[in-house]
């Protein structure tokens, strides 16, 4: 894992506010893109397409989209992205809530 990555979980995603607020506003899905753990072939090509789907050029990068079904297939619709935020859970739902408030 890359260093802001542990800092953001350290500083945010473990905390009790981040959790209140998550339980009532996402749901989480996360990709791990490890290099040195073995992962499925089908999990990596999974992870990958996933990755070029949202732009992923840096780690961490949260996605905030909205699913929706068309013709049986998911389309997610992207609202925004943040990454590590200095300040803690109250700063980073700060941001997070600004893009979430995008949703059609």
């Amino acid at each position: 894992w890359c260093g802001w990555c542990k800092r953001l979980v350290k500083e945010v995603f473990v905390k009790p506010d981040f959790a209140g607020w998550v339980s009532k506003n996402a749901i989480l899905v996360e990709l791990d893109f490890p290099k040195r753990a073995p992962i499925s072939d089908e999990l990596k090509k999974q992870n990958r397409e996933l990755g070029q789907m949202f732009g992923v050029r840096g780690y961490p990068t949260i996605w905030f989209v909205t699913p929706e079904l068309i013709d049986g297939k998911v389309n997610f619709n992207k609202l925004g992205s943040q990454g590590y935020v200095a300040g803690g859970p109250k700063a980073w739902i700060e941001g997070a809530n600004k893009i979430i408030s995008n949703k059609k």
